[in-house]
């Protein structure tokens, strides 16, 4: 099925040492970003459920104060994400010891299965090792790929599940259909299991797939046999559900609501504009940044340039767009940018790591077609190529240099650990909790408003900054407004003002000098 004769060739042993390889280079440069980058609330709240699991066999997450708001019962149940990425976590820190590196690697590791298993995918679609090879390569050093395997969310293991499903359906559908419907169906279901956009995504993906290759086969029986690891993992989650599914209805429906997630179904339109210019358009250097990010972000512009032309040319290319494995490919990109546009309405970056791996796909068929037709000159091709690598491993290397966590939070926690006393009360984001313990932070924007509880310390950090300076212009309203400015005005003072972290202690403390 290749497009046209190779020139070269490599055995099997020196292509699985070639992937080994490669695979080691991106786990590094994902355990370097995954050292140097300052923790996310995200991260902060889901680690203490799978923590507090491991420890005490609840998944809480009491650090969140809850009142006035819909997430109901957290320090009871944490319904309001899937869970598997949660168990896991708990089964990694019983092996591993908890940390914030130790959550990451825990997503670097499913950076590595999700490498293979996108090897897999486009082998068996395009026929081809050697698009299979480069799309390996590719995405090894993809900036939105080792940034997902760099961070302690989901999305990395809802990507690399998903994506062993569509690798263990091509790879044995031919010998034992039923296995494949079951394997990869089980693989779907736990994709989705981790993250809803995943599993929506690949399930489509796979569904699509089903029908492309194997419909005339399908039967009653398969469909059984698909519906059967759906049926068990509904059992298990609604087992944990049912302890208390008032709670459950209140954080799940609470977090489906938040950011306009699902406006895409309502505002189609609206929806394919935000896909653009909120979600590529931001994550490839065209919109805003992170804070204390600086440097030409522009750059990473021709990453996007280079799918866009990739696409073109794969779509205008007879022999690319006639080819089956290559269409399915195609179809699959198309599939993917629809759930991306319409079931996901708040743009945020880090899902592009679900598609990214087919716009890499069409890099690596176009590229390949191009060399092999002479279309375009080998040299030319290979600077192209090299380009795009040293952009992406580029941008991955600047992160680390700037190196926020080393710079911005361990500095803010060290100083509140010395200012502070073992009974001290922080109040600020959950990421506290990876330097100082969660049982001293509470994680509360409003800093007591609906409580009427006091910390010892306010901190402000670059994920409170806008809510902050929200509340205190009177956007929720005045007396909220009131709240805040006679907190950080009156009540506090501000003790500490250095990169991202502002830290305000009450007036009556004593400090160590």
């Amino acid at each position: 099925m290749a497009l046209a004769g190779e020139r070269f060739s490599l055995n099997g042993r020196q292509r699985l040492v070639l992937l080994v390889v490669v695979a080691g280079a991106s786990l590094a440069l994902a355990f370097g970003s995954a050292l140097t980058k300052s923790p996310w609330s995200d991260e902060a709240w889901f680690a203490q459920a799978g923590l507090n699991l491991a420890t005490r066999g609840e998944m809480t997450t009491p650090v969140l104060e809850t009142t006035g708001t819909n997430f109901k019962g957290l320090d009871r149940h944490t319904y309001w994400v899937m869970p598997l990425h949660l168990v896991t976590q708990a089964g990694w820190y019983k092996i591993f010891g908890f940390s914030l590196f130790s959550m990451r690697a825990l997503s670097a590791v499913f950076g590595v299965l999700a490498l293979f298993a996108w090897y897999v995918v486009v082998k068996r679609l395009s026929g081809n090792k050697w698009v299979a090879l480069l799309t390996f390569l590719l995405l090894a050093f993809d900036y939105i790929f080792v940034m997902g395997a760099s961070f302690g969310r989901g999305d990395m293991m809802s990507m690399s599940l998903g994506a062993s499903g569509l690798a263990a359906y091509l790879h044995l559908r031919e010998r034992n259909f039923a296995r494949a419907v079951l394997v990869s169906q089980t693989l779907i279901a736990a994709c989705g299991l981790t993250h809803p956009n995943g599993g929506v995504a690949f399930f489509s993906g796979l569904l699509f797939l089903t029908l492309y290759f194997d419909r005339a086969r399908l039967n009653w029986r398969h469909l059984a046999l698909a519906a059967i690891p759906y049926a068990v993992g509904a059992i298990g989650w609604g087992a944990y559900i049912l302890q208390a599914p008032a709670d459950f209805v209140a954080q799940f429906t609470a977090n489906a609501s938040t950011g306009g997630r699902m406006s895409g179904l309502t505002s189609p339109l609206a929806a394919i504009k935000n896909e653009i210019t909120l979600r590529y358009l931001t994550a490839y250097g065209l919109g805003g940044h992170s804070p204390g990010t600086t440097g030409p972000v522009w750059i990473k512009s021709f990453v996007l340039l280079a799918y866009v032309v990739a696409l073109a040319g794969c779509l205008s290319v007879r022999a690319i767009r006639t080819h089956k494995g290559y269409r399915a490919l195609l179809i699959l990109t198309g599939i993917f940018f629809l759930v991306l546009t319409f079931f996901d309405g708040q743009k945020l970056s880090f899902y592009l790591v679900h598609i990214v791996p087919l716009y890499t796909a069409l890099v690596a068929a176009f590229v390949y077609w191009c060399y092999s037709t002479r279309f375009v000159p080998a040299w030319a091709l290979a600077l192209c190529l090299c380009g795009l690598l040293a952009i992406q491993t580029g941008g991955i290397l600047y992160r680390m240099k700037l190196n926020p966590y080393g710079r911005s939070f361990i500095p803010a926690v060290n100083f509140l650990k010395a200012q502070s006393k073992p009974n001290s009360v922080v109040m600020g984001s959950a990421v506290l909790g990876f330097g100082m313990g969660y049982e001293r932070v509470l994680d509360d924007v409003r800093f007591g408003f609906n409580t009427g509880k006091r910390a010892d310390f306010l901190v402000v950090n670059d994920v409170y900054e806008d809510s902050i300076k929200h509340y205190r212009a009177g956007g929720e309203g005045a007396e909220l407004a009131r709240h805040m400015n006679n907190l950080l005005d009156s009540e506090y003072r501000l003790v500490y003002d250095e990169h991202l972290y502002r830290i305000y202690a009450r007036r009556d403390l004593q400090f160590v000098k």
